[in-house]
């Protein structure tokens, strides 16, 4: 009788190993792919899985000084290696500080760039998508941007940056402890009358302008297809008494990478905050003479904090901004953003300096 019952639960529990072996074979390519697709999905703005996607550590800390997001074409990729080599090695050592990444998004794309920027994130970790369908969408990018940033972390400061910017970021952290926790909104501002604005190459807000953005993004809000326009059209709508902060002299807006008083001057973040028009080599020679050629010294101690000017007495027009102040190239009717608005240029492609050549030789 035993060795009749030993043999019964003997048979039994073989049965059960054979159909968990079969289950495991069956479900075989579902354990890779599952993990792979909940990367890719996490990858997307608004998506299911968004919520757990991390990028360079585990975990994050409850609350970072900066926040920095690379606005960035996907067929960039040379600019993007170009800033992970330089500027960015500092986001991924300070991670209790700020956090960085780059946003891109498949407007227009053909499948063979595609496939390249996916590649590139699978090599990276430190690419998000948006969700745009035009070319020219600058504020909806830089709204979904806002949205990713808000809804993963808690920060003091917003800053959307081009991709061809050489920024001293070790001075922004530094200075960054000596300016305003509210109402800042700091750049190079174009001091145009009735169009005054910073442009959006290099746009920095605290964290309260961000929330009061987004809580009028479905009802108020009015959107252009250029951000700075749209974000100098909700800094005049704003309740909040907003500091401009016009920083022209250390944001320089002309292709600093192209100067050679930039490229050999290991003292340019003491000079400069941050250097537009840098492509990927110029990148790499200002990076290694304003860092790699200084490592062995302090670098934070020795920054000179400057001043907010009042705006007036930097800029002699008084800080409003109507579109129809543009030329009719640059004139567009803000809409509502709650109705995901066109224009006629929506579908064009956009075509940087580096393409169509300098148009701010005249700024210094």
């Amino acid at each position: 009788m035993a060795s009749r019952c030993h043999l019964f639960w003997t048979l039994f529990f073989l049965v059960i190993l054979e159909g968990l072996f079969i289950g495991t074979i069956t479900n075989w390519p579902s354990l890779f792919e599952a993990p792979n697709s909940r990367i890719k999905e996490a990858l997307y703005v608004n998506s299911p899985e968004a919520s757990a996607a991390y990028i360079f550590q585990r975990r994050r800390p409850k609350n970072i000084l900066l926040f920095v997001a690379i606005l960035t074409h996907a067929s960039r990729k040379a600019r993007r290696d170009a800033i992970r080599d330089t500027w960015f090695t500092e986001c991924k050592l300070r991670t209790d500080e700020v956090y960085c990444a780059f946003f891109t998004d498949q407007a227009g794309l053909e499948n063979e760039t595609k496939n390249a920027i996916l590649q590139e994130h699978e090599e990276n970790n430190d690419l998000i998508f948006l969700q745009v369908e035009d070319n020219l969408a600058f504020t909806e990018r830089l709204l979904q941007t806002m949205e990713w940033a808000s809804e993963r972390h808690k920060f003091d400061y917003f800053l959307r940056i081009d991709d061809d910017h050489f920024l001293c970021l070790d001075r922004l952290l530094y200075e960054l402890n000596f300016r305003p926790k509210e109402a800042l909104y700091w750049g190079f501002v174009h001091c145009k009358p009735k169009i005054v604005r910073v442009d959006e190459a290099w746009l920095l807000l605290t964290h309260d302008l961000i929330e009061e953005i987004l809580e009028k993004r479905n009802s108020s809000l009015l959107c252009s297809p250029y951000g700075d326009q749209a974000a100098a059209l909700w800094m005049m709508e704003s309740k909040k008494n907003v500091t401009y902060f016009m920083d022209n002299q250390r944001i320089v807006h002309k292709s600093a990478g192209k100067d050679q008083r930039f490229l050999l001057d290991k003292d340019v973040c003491q000079k400069y905050l941050s250097l537009h028009g840098s492509y990927p080599r110029s990148m790499r020679q200002l990076w290694l003479s304003s860092y790699v050629l200084r490592k062995e010294t302090s670098l934070s101690g020795s920054y000179n904090i400057t001043e907010i000017e009042p705006f007036a007495k930097l800029c002699r027009h008084s800080p409003v901004f109507d579109y129809m102040g543009f030329f009719p190239e640059f004139r567009f009717e803000p809409k509502p953003c709650s109705g995901n608005p066109k224009w006629s240029i929506s579908k064009k492609p956009h075509v940087g300096r580096e393409e169509a050549g300098e148009r701010y030789s005249k700024y210094k």
